[in-house]
């Protein structure tokens, strides 16, 4: 059984509304209306693992559904990185900077994120800082499905012209060790993330993966 519909069940056996629950778990209304409806799919362990607590199946915080078991590594700093984790809490930092901004802000947050990402990979991590990037992209698809109108993110040339240079200065600064092709289509990633085309990024983020 989805999440979603587990959750519905125990609200609808418990006399709780919507809002009740939503607050009892730390998101909002809108985020659980999707969820119930399936709509959307918890990206965030911890989140998970909260909600199965709330509705008294704590012992199945390694599932996402009754058929399918998720296997985190145990040291993955892409989804579940133990520096994050609160000692005594169910939840990591990330849930209390997505409380603390509201929805609009932490999708601000997250884009911010997957610039950062993008930019640092070829001189830090590599790829685990693009696993990065596409999982914060994997939280703006669900996000835009809670807010799906567009916000005030400013144009590649207005970054620009606020950092008092051009684009082409700044994508060739990122990507000057990189081959052609692979600079090309870091450029393509970054020319859907902020034409706010989260899902094409992250396939193109793949693509460059490969090469």
């Amino acid at each position: 059984m989805h999440i979603g519909r587990k959750i519905k069940k125990f609200r609808d056996e418990n006399k709780l509304s919507q809002k009740e629950f939503a607050e009892k778990i730390g998101v909002t209304q809108g985020f659980l209306s999707h969820l119930e409806n399936g709509r959307l799919d918890i990206e965030s362990p911890s989140l998970e693992k909260k909600i199965l607590i709330a509705i008294g199946e704590e012992n199945k915080t390694d599932e996402i559904t009754d058929d399918k078991k998720v296997e985190i590594p145990h040291n993955d700093n892409v989804h579940s990185p133990k520096h994050y984790m609160i000692p005594g809490c169910n939840f990591e930092s990330i849930d209390i900077i997505r409380q603390r901004l509201g929805d609009v802000g932490f999708m601000f947050f997250l884009e911010g994120n997957v610039s950062k990402y993008l930019i640092r990979a070829e001189k830090k991590n590599g790829k685990e800082d693009y696993e990065k990037a596409k999982k914060y992209l994997s939280w703006l698809v669900d996000m835009k499905k809670v807010i799906p109108q567009e916000l005030a993110f400013n144009s590649k040339e207005k970054i620009a012209e606020g950092c008092g240079t051009d684009w082409l200065n700044i994508i060739g600064g990122i990507s000057i060790d990189m081959k052609t092709k692979k600079a090309l289509i870091l450029n393509e990633v970054f020319n859907q993330l902020y034409s706010a085309n989260y899902g094409k990024a992250s396939e193109l983020i793949d693509a460059l993966l490969k090469e």
